[in-house]
């Protein structure tokens, strides 16, 4: 294992909390989730634990300088998990995904589902929008659940399931869930590109995404434990500020559970690899 791979006890709690809501009315989730838990498809479930390696693909920036290591990791035997833009990014590149994963419930995110690969398991959240269940009608498709929607979900998928829901929770982007999704699915080992929790340059995405294009952007600083040593400054939409939270409160809870090693130069990787303390400005860019 190299220096960036994870060791829970090196790591600070981050004593900061963005406001990140869920980016869907409540009303809206549940309706999406009725429509969606009665397709019939196969819930996620729990499975043995595997020796294989999931290669967790997301769409930050530091993607399109780790590509080589990405196909390195694949041709090792990895197989890869593509979440929402990084699917087509991979689809560009040759890289097949042999899964892809989304939890976001916004219609616009259908897009990501929109070319068909062969072979390849596609785990939607039963919140996602309809069309992207609709698009992969004829395609493996397995629904997971999420619970974004608290107590009010929790009561709809208990009285469809008759008690039978194996929720996937901590986390408020795609990237964090998947992590636990795909270890409620056996795997252990897991290699991670594109999750940087920051800006890289002016880069919010390895791939053109308007949407995040006029993000605020906060300063969080990861300070060395040796203070000698010298403190590094990134730049962060607060849905970033706020998934490094999630990653710390991941692997206090479940890093147990799985070796996982994050490539690329962004925030969580040095927060790794420096074993920091991290720190959050008021300022904005």
């Amino acid at each position: 294992m190299n220096d960036q791979t994870m060791n829970p006890a090196r790591v600070k709690e981050i004593a900061f909390d963005p406001t990140c809501g869920v980016n869907t009315p409540e009303d809206v989730l549940l309706d999406q989730i009725g429509i969606n838990i009665r397709r019939g498809l196969p819930q996620a479930q729990p499975y043995q634990p595997n020796s294989q390696t999931a290669i967790i693909v997301a769409g930050g920036p530091s993607l399109n300088t780790t590509q080589g290591e990405l196909v390195e990791a694949t041709w090792k035997g990895g197989k890869i998990v593509a979440l929402n833009g990084a699917y087509q990014w991979c689809i560009d590149r040759n890289i097949r995904p042999s899964a892809f994963v989304m939890l976001d419930a916004r219609e616009f995110n259908t897009r990501f589902v929109e070319t068909a690969v062969e072979g390849c398991h596609y785990l939607l959240a039963a919140q996602c929008h309809p069309r992207a269940f609709d698009l992969c009608r004829d395609r493996t498709t397995t629904i997971w659940h999420a619970m974004s929607a608290g107590e009010r979900e929790e009561a709809l998928l208990k009285e469809y399931y008759f008690g039978r829901c194996n929720p996937v929770t901590i986390g408020t982007t795609v990237a964090m869930r998947a992590i636990s999704l795909m270890r409620m699915l056996g795997f252990t080992r897991f290699e991670v590109f594109g999750v940087d929790s920051c800006w890289i340059g002016e880069e919010h995405h390895a791939y053109a995404q308007e949407e995040n294009n006029g993000e605020k952007r906060i300063s969080v600083w990861l300070r060395p434990r040796d203070r000698d040593d010298k403190a590094l400054r990134f730049l962060c939409s607060p849905w970033q500020a706020k998934q490094a939270e999630d990653f710390m409160l991941l692997i206090k809870e479940r890093g147990n559970l799985f070796d996982l090693n994050v490539r690329g130069p962004g925030l969580i990787a040095s927060m790794i690899r420096m074993g920091a303390e991290i720190q959050i400005e008021e300022d904005t860019t």
